[in-house]
């Protein structure tokens, strides 16, 4: 089985709009052709979160990867930057208030930058990961997604607290 090429696409071939009274957005390649319902991706999610966005239509096949969004009409960097942040949200843990067992899980209560959160982590080592020096991300159970910036930063009875797990 061959390599599969990527296709690169320029900021200056890329239209986006959204039609009247729709939640998805289209996205022209101009010249060429109309995605509609189309999705915007980050290949990189953690490490290159404003470049190397995947266009894909509405059944998730890649069309096309954008390299930058510099050069982009606004209308379009904004629709594009509206739906990655739909689809990336991931609420910052600034304060953990109370962290305990219960049924085989661990139940989290956190203050975050959009406000109180409760979430619950079946498998610590499968659901947290470290991806910078103390920056982690949590994957809870019903598939949220929550990061601590810097493991440091935080109070010490929120350190305290996550000493139980790490």
């Amino acid at each position: 089985m061959g390599a599969i090429a990527v296709r690169y696409l320029e900021p200056e071939q890329i239209r986006a709009s959204r039609p009247l009274g729709s939640a998805h957005i289209r996205v022209e390649i101009l010249e060429e052709r109309t995605i509609l319902n189309a999705q915007i991706k980050r290949v990189f999610p953690l490490s290159e979160p404003l470049q190397y966005l995947s266009i894909q239509d509405g059944a998730g096949k890649e069309v096309g990867v954008l390299r930058r969004v510099e050069g982009l009409d606004q209308t379009t960097r904004d629709l594009f930057s509206e739906q990655l942040d739909r689809r990336y949200f991931t609420p910052r843990i600034q304060r953990i208030q109370t962290l305990r067992q219960e049924a085989g899980m661990w139940r989290f209560e956190v203050e975050t930058q959009r406000g109180p959160a409760e979430f619950f982590v079946r498998n610590w080592r499968d659901s947290a990961h470290e991806f910078g020096l103390n920056r982690w991300l949590i994957h809870s159970v019903d598939g949220g997604r929550f990061e601590i910036e810097d493991l440091n930063a935080l109070d010490e009875t929120s350190r305290r607290l996550l000493d139980q797990i790490l």
